[in-house]
C-alpha cells in the first residue's frame, strides 16, 4: 500500500502547499518539519478537509482526488481516520460513549477488536465511565486514538499526537502508538516538529519545508540527508541510530536521535570509561560552525555520528577528514 501525491497544491492566504511525493504505507511514516512548515496542511488536505486547487492524490490505485479531473472522495468515504491535537472527542458523552460512537459507525465486514478489548489495549478500561470533561491530557489522547482505531480505518493520520502530553506521559504514548502499529499492522502518518519523536517512531519520513517536501525516505536514509538537517536547531544537529546499534537497544522503538553536543569524539580507542556506547570509525568530514567549534561527522557501523568539540580540542586531537577516530556517547544521551 503507498500514497502519492502529485503536484496537489492548496492555498491559506499567502501560504501555498505544494505536495509531490509517494510513501509506502507500512509501518510509521512521519512527517517533520518547524512550526509553520504547511505539516498539518497536509494532514488535513490528505484527509479531505482541505480541496485541491491543483493536481491529485491517491491511495495504491485509488485515486481519491483529482483537481483536473474534478473528482473528489468526500473525507467520510476515504477511509483514513484522524486524532487532532486537540483530541475532539464529544463532551457531553462520557468515555464509552465516545468509544461506541465509532463502533456503531465502523464498517460491518471489517473485522478488529471490540470496545472492551481496544479499551484493555490502550489502558484505558477504568475510564469507561467517566465523562470527557473530567480526563487529563494524555487520557483525552489515548481515548481520540481508541475511538479513532473503533472507526477501523485503513489508515491513521496523528496530528502533533504528543503536544500536550509532558516528558514522561509523552514516551508512555509514544511507545504505545509503536505498540498499536505492530500488533495492528495499521500504516500510520504521524505529524511532529520534535526529534526524537521522530527518530524513535519513523519507519519512513517526509520532511517540509515552506510548503515543500525537501527529504523523504525510509528514516534510516532520509534523516541523515543535508536537506533533513538543515531543517534543525543547531542544539538539535544529531544523527539517528538505529535501536540494534545501542547497548539495551531492545527496550526502544525505531531508534534514537543523537545530539552531537552529547558525543565526544577520540583520536585513539577509549580506555577506562564509563560510556557504554563507543563506536570505531573514520572522520567522514569537518565542519567548521561560526563560533570556532568544529562538528567532526565519524563514519561508524551505526552511521555517521556528529561530534561537537571546541576549536581547542580540534586542534589537540588533530582529527582531520580520513583519520581514525571514535565516537563517544554517555547512555543517558539515549
Amino acid at each position: 500500500m503507498s500514497l502519492r501525491a502529485r503536484g496537489a497544491t492548496v492555498r491559506r492566504g499567502t501560504f501555498t502547499l505544494v505536495a509531490d511525493f509517494e510513501t509506502p504505507l507500512a509501518g510509521v511514516t512521519v512527517v517533520f518539519g518547524p512550526s509553520g512548515a504547511g505539516k498539518s496542511m497536509l494532514l488535513a488536505t490528505l484527509a479531505g478537509l482541505n480541496r485541491l486547487e491543483s493536481g491529485d492524490l491517491a491511495l495504491d490505485d485509488r485515486v481519491i482526488e483529482d483537481a483536473m479531473a474534478r473528482t473528489r472522495t468526500p473525507p467520510h468515504l476515504r477511509d483514513i481516520g484522524v486524532v487532532f491535537q486537540d483530541a475532539r472527542l464529544f463532551p457531553h458523552l462520557s468515555v464509552r460513549g465516545n468509544m461506541d460512537y465509532a463502533v456503531k459507525r465502523a464498517p460491518a465486514d471489517r473485522a478488529g477488536p471490540g470496545l472492551e478489548e481496544t479499551a484493555r489495549q490502550l489502558e484505558i478500561g477504568d475510564l469507561l465511565d467517566r465523562r470527557v470533561r473530567n480526563l487529563s491530557g494524555g487520557e483525552r489522547s489515548r481515548v481520540a486514538l481508541a475511538r479513532t482505531l473503533l472507526s477501523r480505518p485503513s489508515l491513521l493520520l496523528l496530528d502533533e499526537p504528543f503536544a500536550a502530553l509532558d516528558g514522561r506521559r509523552r514516551r508512555a504514548f509514544l511507545a504505545l502508538l509503536a505498540r498499536v502499529n505492530a500488533e495492528t499492522g495499521l500504516p500510520m502518518i504521524v505529524v511532529t516538529h520534535q526529534i526524537d519523536d521522530a527518530a524513535e517512531l519513523a519507519d519512513h519520513v517526509l520532511a517540509m519545508r515552506d510548503g515543500r517536501i525537501v527529504a523523504m525516505g525510509a528514516a534510516s536514509e532520509a534523516m541523515s540527508r543535508p536537506e533533513f538537517l538543515s531543517l534543525l536547531d543547531t542544539r538539535d544537529l544529531g544523527a539517528r541510530i538505529a535501536a540494534r546499534d545501542i547497548s539495551g537497544g531492545d527496550t526502544l522503538a525505531r531508534g534514537v536521535w543523537v545530539r552531537a553536543d552529547a558525543v565526544m569524539a577520540a583520536a585513539e580507542r577509549p580506555h577506562g570509561l564509563s560510556a557504554r556506547n563507543v563506536w570505531e570509525g573514520r572522520v567522514a568530514s569537518v565542519v567548521r560552525e561560526d563560533d570556532g567549534a568544529r562538528v567532526l561527522w565519524i563514519a561508524t557501523r551505526a552511521g555517521e555520528i556528529p561530534a561537537r568539540i571546541t576549536q581547542a580540542a580540534f586542534e589537540e586531537l588533530g582529527l582531520t577528514a580520513g583519520k581514525p577516530a571514535w565516537a563517544v556517547v554517555k547512555t543517558h544521551a539515549l
